[in-house]
């Protein structure tokens, strides 16, 4: 039987390897956009006056991707929420939090961006082709929210977490 030479990420040619980074960065910028559009339709708003789309510092964001201003960033203080994170991967599912949820790629890009921004309390939006625009908070961050939408709660060591639908979630919220 003969071995299969496929090519790795470390034969790569340097010049596909920045296509395939570039082609990333879009799609990671386009979802955020995205993100911030949805939840400023949400308020009847217009994205650019509610959030600041954030640049890259040394592949951190300390403010997260998407900075809330003006009344956006009133509400969102309000609501005690911290840096808003965004990810639109397509190498996540949930079955990874049911078998071992400290290695699931959700809750490991949720310690990322907690380290990026230097906060304890990111809000991370994520998705991935053909799903629904989900949000993974801290669970404490919510004591004293009436939780009547559906939502996933799950554990990692001693921290709670829940996950909702990115429109539950804004109901859960701000109720209209």
């Amino acid at each position: 039987m003969s071995a299969f030479n496929l090519p790795t990420a470390s034969n790569l040619p340097s010049d596909f390897k920045a296509k395939i980074a570039k082609k990333s960065r879009t799609k990671g910028s386009n979802y955020e956009r995205d993100v911030a559009k949805k939840i400023a339709t949400y308020f009847g708003q217009n994205w650019n006056d509610c959030f600041i789309r954030t640049s890259l510092s040394s592949y951190a964001q300390p403010q997260g991707d998407l900075r809330p201003i003006n009344q956006m960033r009133d509400l969102w203080i309000g609501a005690k929420l911290g840096p808003l994170e965004c990810k639109n991967r397509a190498t996540w599912t949930f079955d990874q939090l049911f078998k071992r949820s400290e290695n699931s790629e959700i809750y490991r890009w949720w310690v990322k961006s907690n380290d990026d921004t230097d906060s304890i309390d990111t809000v991370l939006v994520f998705t991935k082709n053909g799903v629904s625009d989900y949000v993974m908070i801290r669970n404490t961050d919510w004591i004293g929210y009436s939780l009547d939408f559906t939502h996933i709660k799950f554990k990692v060591y001693d921290e709670h977490f829940l996950i909702f639908t990115l429109n539950n979630f804004l109901s859960t919220l701000w109720p209209k």
